[in-house]
């Protein structure tokens, strides 16, 4: 009888070098891949913020459809109910503005001496945050903040004051669309609803108040104090007397800063912001966290690219109703 012959089959296993080799072929695949996954990403996130732009923007021609004028940027001190915040029943937040008390006003540190039920079922209301009112891109509060915060602020003008005097981004009289008590309607903008702006973007500050280390003046705004006039020269960060990490905190406040801006800076200027301590002159540029510049909506509800390279001229001719200036191309 033959013995048994019993087979072995040696299987070959990956050596340690073509094991390198697969992982390396990996690493540079994904090193290939994530920034096309990045791009994808923020390509979704800029497209979604164009879409709220322009539904805002949508909302306000029904607020005027309806009222024959566009919401005021603030009804005055201590009622300083921002713009965005009237819009609330043409952007499916009618549920949210029912919790809202007009009649008093719309934070617990304007309320001293006003119903304090209502005062805080507004300060309360003001904690909630309206997905359409933030852009995917940025946070969706300034950190420690108890309110929601704001990405699109209303175009206050070209910074310029009503006079034409000086860049003090006065929120009295300004020349956009948006001031204390304004009351502009599609008749006043006469220079075209295609060629002035209705709302640009900002950056919500980051809570720090102190002075950036890295000179990135996107996310703090120098402050200046009391009434002070916010001109560039006084604006200047090396002459900064303190700062603010709380720009674009509040959606309900009708301040520069929160929900105003002027184009007195072109986008993402590498000065620091401004405003004083009173809120009723500011410089705040238009600030996006997309790469080169930031989309604004036009009055007629278009949405268009401003490069952080536009000309200062055309940029605050944009933000104007009635300048009668000639636009180039940007």
């Amino acid at each position: 009888m033959s013995p048994s012959v019993t087979l072995r089959r040696h299987r070959r296993a990956f050596t340690l070098i073509e094991l390198l080799v697969v992982i390396a072929i990996i690493a540079i695949l994904i090193a290939l891949l994530l920034p096309a996954v990045q791009q994808a990403r923020e390509a979704a996130r800029r497209s979604q913020c164009k879409n709220n732009l322009k539904q805002l923007t949508l909302a306000l021609h029904n607020y005027e459809s309806t009222h024959s004028v566009f919401p005021p940027g603030s009804l005055g001190y201590p009622f300083v109910w921002s713009s965005q915040s009237q819009l609330l029943p043409f952007v499916d937040q009618g549920n949210l503005q029912g919790l809202l008390a007009y009649e008093v006003p719309p934070m617990a540190a304007f309320g001293a001496g006003y119903d304090a039920t209502k005062v805080t079922q507004n300060d309360t209301a003001a904690q909630s945050p309206i997905p359409i009112l933030t852009c995917p891109s940025d946070r969706e509060r300034v950190a420690g903040s108890p309110y929601a915060g704001i990405s699109y602020p209303g175009n206050a003008g070209s910074g310029v004051n009503g006079s034409g005097t000086a860049d003090d981004g006065a929120i009295t009289n300004a020349d956009g669309i948006f001031f204390t008590r304004s009351k502009i309607g599609f008749r006043d903008v006469t220079d075209g609803t295609s060629n002035t702006v209705a709302f640009g973007e900002q950056l919500l500050g980051d809570g720090v108040n102190t002075a950036p280390t890295n000179f990135d003046y996107g996310r703090r705004v120098v402050e200046l104090s009391a009434a002070t006039q916010t001109t560039s020269v006084a604006c200047a960060a090396s002459a900064a007397p303190a700062w603010s990490g709380q720009r674009g905190a509040k959606w309900v406040n009708g301040h520069l800063a929160d929900t105003m801006y002027n184009h007195w800076y072109t986008p993402n200027a590498d000065e620091p912001d401004c405003h004083n301590g009173y809120h009723n002159f500011a410089i705040t540029s238009a600030r996006s966290a997309h790469v080169g510049g930031v989309q604004m909506s036009m009055v007629d509800g278009s949405v268009r690219f401003a490069s952080d390279s536009i000309d200062s001229g055309i940029w605050r001719a944009l933000a104007t109703r009635s300048g009668s200036e000639v636009l180039g191309e940007f």
